[in-house]
């Protein structure tokens, strides 16, 4: 059986992280020096993922910086698929087509930082021949829980509320799915069109779409500079660290091209990026220094994010950015 393919989503505006999207695409914000979206793509290849692909929209110019003028990642190289206008997410599955072919593919949202079981994902939807098979997390009550599941055959019943069922567990979409290359028949041929749309035109029509729920593993958006902050915290702890990093180095709290002066003092959950700058005296503790940030001699900062070529004097609690 050949090796499945992957899309990752990675056109997004990040519009709820700003101002640090300002200077980077969200899906390249860096934890502890590591660009969020090759979470994504060290777990898709860890799952033994063949093809590799995602979308840009949003500061195309970045990817290259990162992936280099021929995109690769790891062994393999990395098809990159520019939307100058927003396509959504089963317009960008579209567009992405010469890359995926006719081969069963992950779809994956690449502002997320998982270490979620993609290699029984895989297994179960092939063993149920759907169409495409959900990832699913346990409902909370709150709004995200928009799907609508029946535990006991697997089966999706409802997205969004649309179809009006109303038996069934509600759950929430991980960001991570399987889909056949069947699922081309439900979207359109130009133009935005959602994957929830296409996969409500494809259950109207009598396709099975499946789901699989896992209450356990690694799951968070880091949409905010809240949960971006958070996420440090939480991986400080290496026994966080998601299993399928193979760097036993990360996470690096301080670069080793880091310019720290000797009397500076740094404490609790600290990142400190190549080429950040801590001037004489300086304390910071709780906080998260991108590349070129400089803080000034003296400075005092607690619990800040300081993103990159900003000049931080004085004293901080919070925010920056």
């Amino acid at each position: 059986m050949s090796a499945p393919a992957a899309f990752v989503l990675a056109a997004g505006l990040g519009t709820r992280l700003a101002p640090l999207t300002d200077s980077l695409p969200k899906p390249l914000v860096p934890v502890f020096h590591k660009p969020l979206v090759t979470f994504a793509l060290d777990s898709l290849l860890a799952a033994g993922v063949g093809t590799l692909a995602l979308n840009t929209h949003h500061l195309p110019e970045a990817f290259p910086r990162v992936f280099g003028e021929v995109p690769t990642y790891g062994d393999r190289p990395l098809h990159l698929f520019h939307e100058p206008l927003l396509l959504d997410t089963g317009g960008g599955i579209r567009n992405a087509r010469a890359a995926l072919g006719e081969s069963t593919f992950f779809l994956y949202n690449g502002d997320i930082l998982a270490d979620l079981p993609l290699g029984q994902l895989l297994d179960q939807h092939r063993a149920k021949g759907a169409l495409a098979t959900l990832l699913l997390r346990p409902g909370n009550g709150g709004s995200a829980a928009n799907i609508c599941f029946d535990e006991e055959s697997g089966s999706i019943l409802d997205l969004r509320g649309v179809l009006g069922v109303r038996e069934g567990a509600m759950a929430v979409y991980s960001g991570i799915a399987v889909f056949e290359p069947g699922i081309f028949d439900w979207i359109p041929s130009e133009g935005r069109y959602s994957i929830i749309d296409s996969l409500l035109d494809a259950m109207r029509a009598g396709e099975k779409v499946a789901g699989m729920l896992c209450e356990e593993g690694l799951w968070m958006d880091l949409g905010t500079p809240a949960a971006y902050f958070q996420a440090h915290h939480f991986l400080t702890d290496r026994a966080n660290r998601p299993a399928y990093i193979n760097d036993p180095s990360w996470p690096q709290f301080i670069h080793p091209d880091a310019v720290i002066d000797a009397s500076a003092t740094l404490g609790g959950m600290i990142c400190v990026a190549s080429g950040a700058v801590v001037g004489k005296g300086a304390s910071v503790s709780d906080s998260i220094l991108w590349p070129g940030a400089v803080i000034e001699p003296g400075a005092r900062l607690q619990g800040c994010i300081v993103s990159s070529r900003l000049h931080v004097a004085g004293e901080h609690t919070g925010s920056i950015f």
